[in-house]
């Protein structure tokens, strides 16, 4: 009996590690559904918070104010439009013996309007010009006790866009006009010029302009892309390059042999670039990603449990850990941006463990040749992204090699039931909000898509 159960128990753990490179895919490519992208990234909430000193008339002094202002941006414009900001909010708190000021002589309650004014700094490059910006303050209660806040709303003039490349946006501070409700006869109060404190961040966001994209092109556009460079080389002097922030990545990936489909945690894509053809309209985003080792698990036979540590490698994992990314991004006649893209690693298998009892793999269980996975679909470098493998053709995934138990080599069990063609990866990446900031520790809030919290709820949603 012992005799013949070793060889079933080496039979469940070649399974079980064949099942574990599931994982190891799963971990590497895709996350999602086949759902197109939408044909523009989504409008992203932008908000700026700064501190201002404001001048109020004595006996009051200065004082020092805190003012957040909030807008509605676009991920992205073209050249020849006009850009819209919406949703354009200041909000402040004025201290209660400020507010009661503007309150008639001995009145102890009432309320405050009025407006606000300031200049929205617009920069790209070396140009800069101010849009100016009126705020209406509404009718507001000054509460029993305690200081008052008021949210200014209005209208930013429309901005016209001439120029590809990024645009910033940045807050100055603003003027108040304020008076009580009903106004007295004769206003005492003057408008309040308050200024920025030194040394602080004002960006609300940022923009980036595309190029116009004009019918009747294509055939100049066709000759110009017979010279354009590779996905993963550096930017020619006939492109635009735009940092990007810190990407989320999420995967999933099936392995038709084994019938099983794994769903990994969030990766990142970092040191990007996004790499606009200012003659073809066409681009291209370039990066770096890793994979640490993580544990795999999953019921060998349907019922014994298997854990694993898995790791995707770059094709030369002996001398580096870091895989490059590189793909095309082409604009299609329905509007919609595309993604085609190569990505080539290798997948080792260690620390494997058979209902809790340490299967020794070796130490180089890895794939005998390269895993090659040609992704394609709907992509924006600055929104959401859904590639994956052709659906008909999927990647072939390598036998192995190195694979060995108890000095036992379990290399031919592991090609013969997980090696083979048509299996299936997805990927879906989330870059919310536009960063054009080399560190991406300085982008705004969202910058790096959903938290992994989030992310994981999507990925589960996708799967189902």
């Amino acid at each position: 009996m012992p005799r013949r159960a070793r060889p079933r128990t080496l039979a469940v753990s070649a399974l079980a590690a064949a099942g574990l490179l599931s994982a190891v895919n799963g971990a590497l490519t895709g996350v999602g559904s086949a759902a197109p992208a939408p044909a523009v990234p989504p409008d992203t909430k932008a908000t700026a918070s700064v501190s201002v000193t404001c001048p109020f008339a004595d006996p009051l002094g200065a004082r020092a104010l805190t003012v957040e202002t909030s807008a509605t941006l676009p991920a992205q414009a073209r050249t020849g439009t006009s850009l819209t900001l919406g949703g354009f909010s200041t909000k402040l708190t004025l201290p209660r013996d400020v507010a009661a000021s503007y309150l008639p002589a001995g009145a102890t309650a009432g309320s405050l309007a009025g407006e606000l004014t300031l200049d929205l700094d617009v920069h790209q490059d070396d140009r800069a010009d101010k849009v100016p910006v009126t705020l209406t303050v509404p009718a507001t209660a000054l509460p029993e006790t305690g200081d008052v806040t008021l949210t200014a709303t209005g209208t930013v003039p429309d901005i016209a866009l001439n120029t590809v490349g990024a645009v910033t946006f940045d807050v100055t501070a603003p003027s108040l006009a304020l008076a009580a409700v009903p106004p007295p006869a004769d206003p005492a109060a003057k408008p309040v010029a308050c200024a920025l404190d030194p040394e602080q961040q004002t960006t609300l966001g940022k923009v980036l302009v595309l190029p116009k994209v004009t019918p009747g092109k294509k055939a100049e556009q066709q000759a110009a892309a017979a010279d354009e460079p590779g996905p993963g080389d550096p930017p020619t002097e006939d492109e635009f390059a735009v940092p990007l922030s810190l990407v989320t990545i999420l995967t999933k990936s099936t392995v038709k042999k084994l019938g099983a489909t794994v769903t990994a945690d969030p990766a990142f894509l970092f040191n990007g670039l996004f790499i606009l053809n200012l003659i073809t309209n066409d681009s291209r985003v370039t990066g770096s990603t890793t994979f640490a080792p993580a544990t795999a698990s999953f019921l060998g036979f349907g019922f014994v449990p298997v854990t694993a540590t898995v790791e995707f490698l770059p094709v030369d994992y002996r001398n580096s850990k870091v895989i490059e990314f590189a793909g095309k991004i082409t604009t299609h006649e329905d509007q919609n941006t595309y993604l085609d893209t190569t990505l080539q690693v290798m997948a080792r298998l260690s620390n494997a463990k058979v209902d809790g009892v340490p299967l020794d793999l070796g130490p180089d269980c890895v794939t005998s040749d390269k895993v090659t996975l040609s992704l394609n679909g709907p992509y924006e470098a600055f929104g959401v992204g859904h590639i994956r493998t052709d659906p008909e053709k999927g990647f072939t995934l390598p036998a192995f090699r190195g694979c060995a138990a108890g000095g036992q080599d379990l290399t031919p069990l592991l090609t013969g039931m997980s090696s083979g063609p048509g299996n299936q990866a997805f990927v879906d990446t989330y870059n919310l909000i536009v960063c054009t900031e080399p560190d991406h520790t300085q982008c705004p809030p969202g910058s790096d898509g959903p938290p992994p919290e989030a992310a994981a709820k999507k990925a589960v949603k996708h799967s189902n």
